[in-house]
């Protein structure tokens, strides 16, 4: 349980640096570009508050577990999770820009940090919106943010930076009917590390697409993280609370005890 959450949490978001606007002459190219992205956007999920029950699929070499997650979130402020089997919660997890805290009941230990210091853990730059734009089936990076080239694959239009960046390669798949991701990858070649998120389904919530399901592959040299997210149902714009508090007699852990 402990394992999975924190995986959602932070482990997802190995994916995102940046690539730097250059000024230059735009080309018809990079029009059209710019006006896929538009559309992109144009179609994208908004919301002011999010109610979701989940069903949380995770195995790796070592163990296969099935959870329910509840996710509650109040946008660009707070995502809360909590996770359940038989109906027992097990963990909860509040997030928010500043702060990443989580308990776990089994053997009652806690750990809270803020994204600064998980990303000087990992070694990659991690935030609250990559988390909150992974959820709803965003591109984990903004992509009005860089110069980027199109090329059509299986269908799919895939983009990438016109400039990869020094550690990692960036690449999105966006179908072309109504220009939603359905592959974000990234891959890091020095270390042998790829991340593959699948956008299989998408349904209609408050008249906007918004994913069935999502799909987690995590590659180390030969070892394979698989996690998937099924929303069993969503609610847009409802009121939320946020009930978190880590018991007094919690024992404190470190990422190394992770």
């Amino acid at each position: 349980m402990k394992r999975l959450l924190f995986l959602l949490v932070i482990s997802v978001l190995a994916s995102c640096g940046g690539t730097k606007k250059a000024t230059k002459k735009a080309t018809t190219e990079d029009i059209a570009t710019v006006r896929l992205i538009e559309n992109h956007y144009a179609n994208s999920f908004d919301f002011t508050t999010l109610v979701a029950r989940t069903r949380v699929r995770y195995e790796d070499k070592k163990s296969r577990q099935t959870v329910t997650v509840n996710i509650r979130i109040e946008k660009d402020k707070k995502i809360w999770m909590s996770a359940s089997i038989l109906g027992i919660t097990g963990a909860k997890a509040l997030i928010t820009p500043e702060k990443v805290s989580f308990y776990e009941k089994i053997n009652k230990s806690y750990f809270e940090g803020d994204f600064s210091f998980l990303s000087q853990y990992f070694g990659v730059q991690m935030n609250f919106e990559q988390l909150q734009r992974l959820l709803i089936g965003q591109t984990v990076y903004n992509l009005r943010e860089g110069n980027y080239r199109v090329d059509q694959v299986d269908g799919l239009y895939k983009m990438a930076p016109k400039k990869q960046l020094a550690l990692l390669n960036l690449f999105f798949y966006m179908e072309p009917q109504n220009f939603l991701i359905k592959k974000q990858q990234v891959t890091q070649p020095k270390d042998n590390l790829s991340l593959t998120i699948n956008y299989a389904a998408h349904q209609l919530v408050n008249g906007k697409p918004f994913p069935e399901s999502i799909g987690i592959q995590v590659l180390e040299n030969t070892d394979q993280t698989l996690i998937e997210i099924e929303y069993r149902s969503v609610d847009v714009d409802v009121p939320v609370r946020f009930p978190f508090s880590i018991p007094s007699d919690y024992k404190k852990i470190t990422l190394d005890e992770l």
